[in-house]
């Protein structure tokens, strides 16, 4: 009897650690990875999306409970390819960037959803104020990294609608002109070091 309690207790012991450890940290892939939107302009669309980013994004679907996601995006570096449009878009009209550099968002939980796909619930800072927002997301296990030697990458890829009325950016007085909603995406190559200042580019390291 004692040599069997004895025996259980050892093996949860060596299972401990892997159970209790803490889940890994992962750097975003600055030149494969992107913060964007579409958004409708009377009869079409128009793309932009945010250069300057950094990120947190510790993540193991074994250990929910311990993840948790982080992002500061730089509103000033908002660009849709028209000089004068991005101007317009970083002004009081739109996300006023120079009172408000950064948009952020913050976890509070992730927990999962199904087919590999999760939600992390948490908080947005979006010009200056505070607001529930909820980030379904699909995620790619990690892998082998085809291009980088004794490196893993992982993939977290994340769509939602959001109204920007709700957040504050713009008004109503443009909507014959720029639509009240916009899709927003988050796709993210996340690896399990940092890479080289060789494929930084412009985008901050996460």
């Amino acid at each position: 009897m004692f040599r069997s309690m004895l025996a259980t207790v050892v093996a949860l012991s060596l299972s401990a650690p892997a159970a209790w450890a803490a889940p890994q940290s992962w750097k975003i892939d600055p030149a494969h990875s992107s913060f964007y939107f579409s958004i409708d302009h009377i009869f079409s669309k128009v793309r932009g999306s945010f250069g300057e980013y950094t990120g947190e994004v510790v993540f193991d679907p074994a250990n929910l409970a311990a993840s948790k996601l982080h992002f500061v995006v730089q509103t000033a570096s908002i660009g849709t390819g028209i000089d004068q449009r991005d101007e317009h878009l970083k002004s009081a009209d739109f996300f006023e960037a120079g009172k408000y550099p950064t948009m952020e968002f913050t976890s509070a939980s992730i927990s999962s959803l199904k087919n590999g796909t999760y939600e992390a619930k948490g908080e947005a800072l979006i010009k200056g104020k505070k607001y529930p927002l909820s980030i379904p997301f699909a995620y790619f296990a990690p892998k082998a990294h085809p291009m980088m030697e004794d490196t893993r990458v992982m993939g977290l890829n994340a769509e939602l609608p959001m109204d920007r009325l709700v957040y504050g950016i713009g008004d109503e007085k443009m909507l014959a002109m720029v639509g009240q909603k916009a899709d927003v995406f988050i796709t993210l190559e996340l690896l399990d070091k940092l890479i080289p200042v060789l494929h930084q580019s412009s985008v901050k390291k996460g």
